[in-house]
């Protein structure tokens, strides 16, 4: 099972949805996933695309 969290991407710390496996602090990108705040998922509609194309990747060996 995966979740969204927001997050920052480096370099420059925008905000953007990232996918972790549940229970886990660090996203599929490798980023460190802090606590987050209720209010920071209204604020980007952006996801990380490295995040993105892992997950894709693990989808694609389910199949």
């Amino acid at each position: 099972m995966y979740e969204m969290h927001v997050g920052t991407a480096p370099p420059d710390g925008t905000l953007v949805w990232h996918i972790a496996a549940k229970d886990r602090a660090t996203a599929l990108c490798g980023e460190s996933l802090p606590a987050e705040h209720a209010a920071d998922r209204d604020t980007t509609d952006r996801h990380c695309a490295p995040c993105m194309s892992s997950f894709q990747e693990l989808l694609d060996q389910r199949a």
